[in-house]
């Protein structure tokens, strides 16, 4: 008698159990097929409606990717870890994952962009709990330190600050009208700022003891460009009579250079109050960064500084503490009128461009959200007027560091291992040139900016907007954490914004 034919099996749905027939069955499909790869059994996975984490196949793996990316897990799973950044490496952070993910499938990078003291305060709350985090500076790092101990009393430290690493530069600098530039540049050089640019750029005209009693709110802000230019123009002279008039001497006959023309009296007064703006330091670093230059200058002007145009933290902090109230009350007399500005770097820099001169003269920014707005210049130069960037002395060198955090989640040997692979790829030569293309100075020091002969270097490529990149910059000490704290709430006080 002839057998009955087997009954066809049922496909599973995606609701069926796993079942030991089904995991031996597969186990032969690994252990026959293993030698076609892992993508042939994933989509046999697939076929199965099971859902699989990511496994690394052992055999594609060369000893330069265990160099690159370290040893694969026991259970070939691979190694999750997560990046909390400042968005304005965003471009820059995912192409660099997105490279990493395919060099490394045993390490997973999961990144988060986000503004600066928003990732500090979504730290603090536990609402994020990334394995590294990587702000635009350490003045970031120290404000998160300092709240971390004080708002959650917590004894350990959130991170170890000697272990931080940098994987990009970018100063902070001026980017304003070229016109403006102009006036700017004349009136320094007829009387230099005494007081340093960060007082005298920032809030032209005002007192450094100012009277506040009965002065209304809204005419707490900076002084008129006429006003601030005025004192260096030269008295009127009368004209001698012919016959004392001497003659002038020809002039050599030179090549003629060209000069933009010197903005009118006209121009100047139409331009009203002077308007130079940075964010928030509440809300991003570039704000908190301005905050602290402008407290530098103005309780540790650079003739009261010991060591010339620097000084260290201890000295500034000694003048702050006396000099505290002075420049509360001198920041509440520039700043309290103002509007509230944009909250990050890079919308503050692109509202200069789209708004114009009626809205700001010049802005806080970073170095590489420069070159955007001369990339757009190249593009509209007979329809819009030109823009300068100008590195103030002293400025702040923004190091973009990374730390690893000492969260419970974090505490294995495995994800140590692995977030210092993903730096040490960030840190790689070839990670440090896509950098610069994208506006970053490079952290490590055997990269160079001027041997990258690339059309997409930007800083050789923007020279003529005077983008600087080898001149020496002047920098503040560095500040703790609790100096960095004090810095904000005195800011808070004065102008009555958070």
């Amino acid at each position: 008698m002839a057998s009955a034919p087997d009954k066809p099996r049922p496909t599973p749905s995606a609701g069926d159990p796993f079942t030991l027939r089904d995991a031996a069955g597969l186990v032969v499909v690994v252990s026959v097929l293993g030698s076609l790869g892992y993508a042939f059994v994933r989509e046999q996975l697939a076929l199965q409606h099971i859902e699989t984490p990511l496994i690394v196949d052992v055999k594609t793996t060369t000893t330069t990717q265990t160099d690159l990316c370290g040893p694969l897990t026991r259970d070939g799973r691979p190694e999750v870890i997560s990046m909390l950044y400042s968005n304005d490496k965003r471009e820059w952070i995912e192409e660099a994952a997105d490279r990493f993910a395919k060099l490394c499938p045993n390490i997973q990078v999961k990144i988060t962009a986000m503004g600066d003291i928003q990732s500090a305060n979504a730290i603090l709350s536990g609402e994020q709990t990334p394995t590294l985090w990587a702000p635009a500076d350490e003045l970031v790092l120290r404000y998160l330190d300092v709240r971390w101990q004080k708002e959650k009393g917590h004894g350990e430290k959130l991170f170890d600050m000697a272990k931080r690493t940098s994987i990009a530069r970018s100063p902070l600098v001026f980017l304003l009208w070229d016109d403006r530039r102009q006036v700017l540049e004349a009136v320094a050089k007829a009387r230099p700022p005494k007081q340093g640019p960060w007082v005298e750029y920032m809030c032209p005209l005002v007192p450094t003891n100012p009277r506040l009693t009965g002065m209304a709110i809204e005419d707490m802000v900076p002084g008129k460009w006429i006003d601030w230019y005025n004192p260096i123009l030269p008295a009127p002279q009368k004209e001698p009579p012919p016959w004392r008039r001497k003659a002038e001497p020809k002039p050599a006959e030179e090549e003629p250079t060209y000069r933009a023309p010197f903005p009118t009296i006209g121009q100047i007064r139409s331009w009203g109050r002077m308007k130079f703006a940075h964010t928030s330091p509440t809300r991003s670093a570039s704000g908190l960064e301005a905050l602290y230059l402008m407290a530098y200058d103005y309780v540790l002007p650079p003739s009261e500084r010991s060591g010339g145009e620097k000084a260290g933290a201890a000295e500034f902090q000694r003048a702050f503490t006396e000099k505290r109230q002075a420049f509360g009350a001198w920041l509440r007399r520039c700043e309290a009128g103002l509007d509230a500005a944009p909250e990050s770097a890079s919308l503050l820099t692109d509202t200069i461009f789209n708004v114009g001169g009626s809205r700001y003269d010049g802005v806080v920014t970073y170095e590489h959200n420069t070159f955007s707005i001369f990339h757009r210049f190249d593009r509209f130069a007979s329809a819009v007027a030109s823009m300068r960037v100008l590195y103030p002395q002293p400025t702040i060198m923004n190091d973009h560091p990374v730390v690893f955090l000492k969260l419970k989640t974090n505490i294995t040997e495995a994800r140590e291992v692995a977030a210092g692979k993903w730096v040490d790829y960030l840190l790689g030569e070839a990670t440090q040139k896509r950098a610069i293309e994208f506006g970053f100075r490079p952290a490590n020091p055997a990269v160079s900016i001027r041997d990258y002969d690339s059309p997409q270097n930007s800083f050789l490529r923007f020279r003529r907007y005077r983008v600087q990149f080898e001149d020496e910059l002047s920098e503040p000490p560095r500040l703790d954490g609790d100096m960095v704290y004090d810095l904000v709430r005195v800011w808070e006080d004065a102008t009555g914004r958070n």
